[in-house]
């Protein structure tokens, strides 16, 4: 072979490898663009990953836009408005978790359970308060806070009716529940082994009005939360528990599920800190512990009177409450615990009319007519008040106005001398639950003997301060009762006529932890 071919081949060859090597399609060329890529690629991947660690997670969202979207159902363990205050278990809780963070509660009332976990699960309100129970079904599909409650699902009929017996018994029954429930959740299951069982579900029916319903015996049963029935059960004395079902369950908040915890971690652990510190113990007995006194004929009679006599003084009851800034349903509990309304009433003893008050107490405040109701009621109101600021400051709520109470009935020189008797005997003088338990001593001798004012009758006192609450109770059921009739007829109207309220500002109720539940 020439040399010159020779050399024309070895060119050829090395242009070839020059081409593949370092040609624009090149293997150096296309590494260094596999290269460019992987080195774009990698960057993408930490941009999003800074995005992702520089973006606020969802808890430090809420505090930076101020305000916790809540969806609440209506109830009075859960949300309720009465003279445009807001009360409620669920909402007592939610408003204590917000203030420790300085949050506004921006609420809506939700009335289906589907829809209001549907909202969570798009991000709509940030947690669901509607006594919640934690079911198999509904951890598919939310987030629970730690419980803050234990209830069961009962089934309650009018007390003339015989107890049930058995699942059987009420295979041929009317049933009303609560559509998407956890009861209608409890009775499916129920169902897999009786298939003869059959209820009734109703989407937007509040388990006060089913326990109403039952009372008047438009229904046979209805399935509600137990905790309803202990609540209400002196407002509706002619319902009954027929039957349990199922075991206890946890009751508690719903969020939407995430890989971002950091609400439910916050949420969580407030609510953990709450319960350690006897906060949560004593908000759920102050709103259950008043029932104790419950008996059927005192109930009932009760709710005659709220018919027949309350009327006459509702709106009496409303104007001096909102005059010195009180709680007319507190009012109504003490002048139906002094004269069962009775504007004539009179005592043994002398004193008269609805607060029946003393000749002296009516003196001092101006009181010509002790039988004139406007008089009578102004009067009993200052007096009460007086004792509750007579009181050390130390003293909070609820025990300052249980307190005055008791000086009401018996005088605030055998309370101080009650107070006296219960530091001695190693209890604390601040505290109701102690000083309460000491008032029968008051009456023995032994005791009365070496304090200031002597022999009382400790057992009416304690007994007094007792009934009013009881009553109040009720009476508070009545006035929410009331508020949620004016509520459902307002939306009805403003349904008929077309009006959208999407626009309104919700109204920013303050805490009423700043006076822990003072029914004054």
């Amino acid at each position: 072979m020439r040399p010159s071919y020779r050399r024309h081949k070895i060119r050829l060859a090395v242009e070839s490898a020059a081409r593949y090597l370092y040609g624009h399609r090149g293997i150096f060329v296309r590494k260094r663009a596999a290269i460019r890529l992987v080195l774009i690629s990698f960057l993408i991947l930490l941009a999003v990953i800074n995005s992702k660690q520089t973006s606020p997670d969802l808890f430090q969202q809420v505090l930076d836009r101020g305000e916790i979207n809540i969806g609440f159902r209506l109830g009075p363990l859960t949300y309720y408005e009465r003279d445009d205050v807001a009360g409620g278990l669920d909402y007592y809780i939610l408003k204590a978790f917000a203030d420790s963070y300085g949050l506004r509660l921006n609420y809506q009332i939700i009335d289906d359970f589907s829809d209001m976990l549907q909202q969570v699960e798009t991000g709509n309100i940030d947690i669901a308060a509607a006594s919640l129970a934690i079911t198999e079904q509904r951890l598919e599909q939310v987030r629970f806070s730690q419980p803050y409650l234990e209830v069961k699902t009962v089934v309650i009929q009018h007390s003339s009716k015989e107890r049930i017996e058995s699942i059987e018994s009420l295979y041929d029954t009317e049933i009303v529940v609560i559509a998407n429930s956890s009861h209608a959740e409890t009775l499916k299951n129920i169902q897999q082994e009786h298939s003869e069982l059959n209820w009734v579900e109703e989407p937007e029916t509040l388990m006060f009005e089913l326990m109403q319903r039952v009372q008047n015996q438009e229904i046979e049963y209805a399935t509600i939360d137990s905790s309803i029935f202990e609540l209400e059960r002196p407002f509706f004395p002619q319902t009954e528990i027929g039957m349990t079902l199922g075991e206890s369950q946890d009751i508690a908040f719903a969020m939407q599920q995430s890989a971002d915890n950091s609400l439910s971690s916050a949420l969580n652990n407030f609510i953990l800190d709450y319960r350690s510190s006897g906060e949560l113990d004593l908000l759920v007995d102050s709103v259950f512990s008043h029932n104790e006194n419950f008996n059927v004929a005192g109930s009932l009679l009760l709710r005659e009177r709220i018919e027949d006599r309350l009327p006459e003084y509702e709106d009496l009851f409303k104007t001096v409450a909102e005059t010195y800034g009180m709680d007319w349903v507190m009012l109504a509990a003490m002048a139906y615990q002094e004269s069962h309304w009775d504007a004539q009433a009179r005592s043994p003893t002398g004193v008269r009319g609805l607060m029946m008050l003393t000749l002296p107490t009516a003196g001092q405040y101006g009181v010509t007519d002790r039988l004139d109701p406007e008089q009578s009621v102004t009067a009993g109101a200052q007096y009460l008040l007086s004792l509750r600021s007579r009181l050390p400051e130390r003293i909070t709520e609820p025990d300052r106005t249980q307190f005055a109470l008791a000086s009401y009935n018996m005088g605030m020189g055998h309370l101080e001398d009650a107070r006296i008797l219960t530091q001695r005997l190693g209890g604390n003088p601040d505290l109701w639950v102690d000083v309460s338990e000491n008032l029968p001593l008051l009456q023995q001798s032994q005791y009365y003997q070496s304090l200031n004012y002597g022999y009382a009758r400790g057992i009416e006192a304690q007994s007094y301060v007792a009934n009013i609450y009881h009553f109040y109770n009720i009476l508070e059921s009545y006035a929410w009762q009331k508020e949620l009739e004016a509520i459902n007829l307002r939306m009805d109207y403003e349904e008929s006529e077309g009006f959208d309220n999407s626009s309104e500002e919700e109204e920013n109720y303050p805490s009423l932890f700043e006076s822990q539940l003072s029914p004054i």
